[in-house]
């Protein structure tokens, strides 16, 4: 499961470096462009939903083997795409089937017994940011070197081999959540379920507005910081969040699920803050850093929600990305909006008090679901 979940990613996310190249290559302006990424995240959106109640009722091997051909088709319509329909088509359904390998990966890797579950998890992330990392890199290499319609030509084979293995494994037809049945329901009210679906918010917004809007803005504008020395950091950035959830999923495991989680928020509050205050080189590097190392938002989230969830744990764990989809598709707009009317400082204010918002819920309201 981790290595389709790897190569799937890989596939998914090997269009962002060449997104220009289309764009100059369909006639499209930047904010056609944009609306690539916005189609992306809408595809996400609708699909969330669904593929969680699905996972509750199909086995894991063929969800993937959907996901995988979803893929593989949204990938080889971009890269054969002569007009702009076809290629807003394209990612749309690459966009659905990401959704599709994300819920169905969550629910697979959150169904560990109670005892391991955050370690599992913490599998589970470093399959997929190592696929975010390799993806963006390969696209780009086979577009400096031929054409961005191979690196579409390559996602296309690898999420289509991806599947095929997918078509003959089985998996386990219904897996029973251990240890839960005793505690889990009767923890999970509506306010705790509200706070855990609010966590992926905080990490998408933070990763759509501030890593994948203000970062590169302010490096290419007041900062003037070579876009080499941007890609070095984003890369750190990578290796902290990988780190981050390591970390989080032994301390999860052997300590509670509250020392993972908190923490974590509470750095990435310090990042933010970082960034509003000052306009410093060493401000942009420091919340890069902090925030990436403090990630661990949404393994520990959905660690929580399989402890409280029992059989109903896939539907849950599709409301709980559309929050976080939803946010994705809004935070990188009002943070561009506020950047160019406002500044800095009003650009990063959103993400603060989400951040800080949740961080105050959270400790006041989750409980410690390990035991």
């Amino acid at each position: 499961m981790a290595t389709g979940l790897f190569v799937i990613t890989v596939a998914a996310f090997s269009r962002i470096p060449v997104v220009a190249q289309i764009g100059n290559d369909l006639n499209l302006n930047s904010l056609g462009v944009g609306a690539l990424a916005s189609v992306f995240a809408v595809g996400r959106v609708v699909t969330d939903i669904p593929a969680g109640r699905l996972s509750d009722r199909v086995r894991p091997g063929l969800m993937m083997a959907i996901a995988g051909s979803l893929v593989m088709v949204g990938s080889a319509l971009l890269a054969v795409a002569q007009t702009p329909p076809l290629a807003f088509v394209g990612v749309f359904i690459a966009g659905i089937g990401s959704a599709w390998t994300l819920t169905t990966s969550m629910a697979y890797f959150a169904r560990a017994p109670k005892a391991r579950r955050g370690k599992s998890l913490s599998y589970m992330a470093g399959a997929l940011l190592t696929g975010q990392a390799v993806g963006p890199a390969i696209g780009g290499v086979l577009a400096g070197i031929y054409d961005w319609r191979w690196s579409l030509v390559l996602a296309a084979v690898l999420a289509g081999l991806a599947a095929v293995p997918f078509l003959r494994w089985r998996g386990p037809e219904r897996v029973v959540i251990e240890g839960d049945a005793e505690l889990g329901d009767d923890r999970a009210t509506p306010l705790v379920l509200a706070v855990l679906y609010l966590l992926p918010a905080v990490q998408f917004s933070i990763g759509a507005a501030i890593m994948q809007t203000l970062i590169p803005l302010l490096a290419d504008g007041p900062l003037g910081i070579p876009v080499g020395v941007v890609g070095v950091a984003l890369g750190l950035g990578a290796v902290g969040r990988f780190a981050g959830a390591m970390m989080a999923g032994q301390v999860s495991d052997r300590y509670g699920r509250r020392p993972a989680l908190l923490p974590g928020l509470a750095v990435q509050v310090v990042g933010l803050l970082a960034l509003m205050v000052s306009e410093s080189v060493w401000a942009w590097w420091a919340t890069i850093l902090l925030v990436s190392v403090g990630s661990v938002t949404v393994n520990v989230g959905t660690t929580m929600l399989a402890d409280l969830s029992g059989g109903s744990l896939g539907h849950r764990l599709g409301v709980f990305r559309l929050t976080g989809d939803s946010a994705f598709v809004v935070a990188p707009l009002l943070a561009g909006w506020l950047y160019a009317e406002s500044g800095q400082a009003m650009a990063t204010l959103p993400s603060v008090l989400l951040t800080g918002f949740v961080l105050a819920a959270a400790f006041r309201w989750l409980p410690e679901t390990h035991r």
